[in-house]
């Protein structure tokens, strides 16, 4: 049993070094591939999308987390968004990936059409298939961004 382990672990090790940057290309593929995808955002254009996202792409957003699904709606969503706010602004704050992964924290700024600023911060999970985002998971806070454009919540009445 200790000589299978031997074994086992040299041929981990010698695996591990035959390529010992083969996570940082992975890393590499998979950030470009996020920067493209916020480009999508801050620019509306589409151009290379089928390179970015698989065609089952699933976009989730607080508050249900119900998913929007494929590649047509999220065109129509970043569309939406845009007409909505023109100068909408995603900018990556911090961002972390693993092989099939990656994380981000980030602001938008975006002037709503009756000249509401807003600011919102928020964070993003992706998951990747053969190179591709299959999924985005999206978490902010929808409240602070309906105050910002002048709403307020008032408590039930007391009856």
């Amino acid at each position: 049993m200790k000589n299978a382990f031997i074994i086992l672990s040299l041929a981990f090790v010698s695996f591990a070094c035959i390529n010992p940057n083969a996570k940082e290309d992975v890393t590499l593929e998979l950030k470009q591939k996020v920067h493209k995808y916020v480009e999508f955002w801050n620019t509306g254009q589409f151009e290379g999308i089928e390179d970015v996202l698989c065609d089952s792409f699933e976009i989730r957003t607080t508050p249900e987390y119900e998913p929007e699904l494929g590649i047509e709606a999220f065109m129509k969503s970043i569309s939406n968004t845009r007409k909505a706010y023109p100068d909408f602004q995603l900018t990556i704050n911090e961002e972390f990936y693993t092989t099939n992964a990656a994380a981000a924290l980030w602001t938008i700024k975006a002037t709503s059409k009756t000249g509401h600023v807003i600011v919102n911060q928020g964070m993003s999970i992706a998951h990747f298939v053969d190179g591709k985002i299959e999924d985005e998971w999206i978490a902010n806070n929808d409240l602070h961004w309906l105050t910002q454009l002048g709403y307020t919540v008032l408590p039930p009445s007391e009856d």
